[in-house]
């Protein structure tokens, strides 16, 4: 019986593991034979490969890093083109930091296991994975219902403003229908974003609400900047989503109560990569994704993950990410105390025109030297 509690799973997962000892394969099916997985094992990468080729709809490939013709960090190069939405995890036999880092950037990697390990560890490690694949299948179903939703709508403003054309007396009641539909997208655009803001915090409960957060102190500083209602409206929504690419990151290192290792703010660093990837493809008439992917960029260029400077970073990415550290440094976290506005203040004011917009800096100095706290927070 294992002793860790395991996450209750909705689907029956196909797991393929790859490594060219048979004894650690027979070991693996042993430890997972009465988990109800649909297992498949392989013996090296290219078997692995042709697996992958087969049958595509793996939820977990699990593979060893030492193997003779090729490495793990090359086989999951290779096997996230095939199968780009399983979850990965390296096996390896030592800690070498700098080849985990490299299965991180170039393999895609989200888990890594050192041998030996301990069975109840490995099951719990296996089932985090898996449930983490469901929240990605969950995803995905959301984002092909949001498409179907949008191709009726668009199909329903098609039909409406072809009656608006050929029945100009009644030009203001098909106005009324017109407004009644884009309502009804604006509606759905908005549970949907509600919807994948919950995923994130319903993984972390220590940040639940900083989303919000976000989303409101960088929509104060917008409207101070008199941007455009469009401007506003797409950083309320990047500012609501702007850290769902934490779902592919493991929630012990969400939760983590001390500092992170260099390899663990690796994999955090991976989150805003991650959500453009989710986002890209959904129709939002904003550019919520590339604002997203820019959030953690930074003025002198140390930011993340392009190293963009200055101008090159999209002024509602700059606005989120001054919104971010004021609401982060100001909210308790898993890794200390809540610092306080003021020290969030300081933070900014040091650094500004260094790593924060030094406009959107001013803008902030001057709601806090005016309200306060409640300037920025409910």
């Amino acid at each position: 019986m294992n002793s860790f509690p395991l996450i209750p799973l909705k689907h029956r997962h196909s797991i393929l593991i790859i490594d060219d000892e048979e004894a650690i394969l027979d070991i693996m099916a042993m430890t997972l034979a009465d988990e109800g997985y649909d297992l498949h094992t392989a013996s090296s990468a290219k078997e692995g490969l042709s697996i992958l080729k087969k049958s595509p709809d793996f939820s977990l490939i699990i593979s060893d890093q030492m193997m003779p013709g090729m490495t793990g960090v090359q086989f999951f190069t290779e096997a996230r083109e095939i199968c780009p939405n399983a979850m990965r995890v390296l096996l390896t036999g030592y800690a070498d930091i700098d080849a985990i880092i490299q299965a991180i950037n170039s393999g895609g990697i989200h888990l890594y296991l050192t041998k030996p390990w301990h069975k109840d560890e490995l099951l719990l490690s296996i089932n985090q994975m898996l449930s983490k694949a469901e929240l990605l299948i969950e995803n995905r179903r959301l984002d092909e219902l949001v498409k179907k939703q949008n191709t009726e709508l668009i199909e329903l403003n098609r039909h409406l403003e072809e009656k608006v054309r050929q029945k100009t007396l009644h030009l203001a009641q098909r106005a009324e229908e017109l407004k009644a539909s884009y309502d009804k997208i604006q509606l759905i655009l908005e549970g949907t974003v509600l919807a994948i803001s919950k995923i994130v915090e319903s993984r972390d409960p220590y940040t639940a609400g900083h989303e919000q957060q976000v989303a409101r102190i960088a929509g104060i500083i917008a409207r101070k900047m008199a941007l455009s209602e469009d401007q506003i409206e797409a950083i309320r929504i990047a500012g609501l989503l702007h850290d769902i690419g934490k779902i592919a990151v493991p929630a012990e290192i969400l939760t983590k109560p001390g500092q992170l290792s260099r390899l663990e703010m690796e994999m955090v660093k991976t989150h805003s990569q991650n959500a453009y990837d989710i986002l890209k493809t959904i129709e939002i008439p904003y550019p919520i994704a590339q604002i997203i992917l820019q959030h953690h960029e930074r003025i002198d260029g140390s930011g993340y993950p392009q190293g963009l400077k200055g101008e090159e970073i999209l002024l509602e990415a700059r606005i989120i990410g001054v919104a971010d550290v004021i609401e982060a440094m100001s909210a308790h976290r898993p890794y200390r105390p809540a610092l306080g506005i003021e020290r969030a203040i300081e933070e900014i004011t040091q650094k500004r025109g260094s790593l924060y917009d030094a406009h959107i800096v001013d803008i902030c100095l001057g709601i806090y030297s005016d309200e306060g706290q409640k300037g920025f927070m409910e």
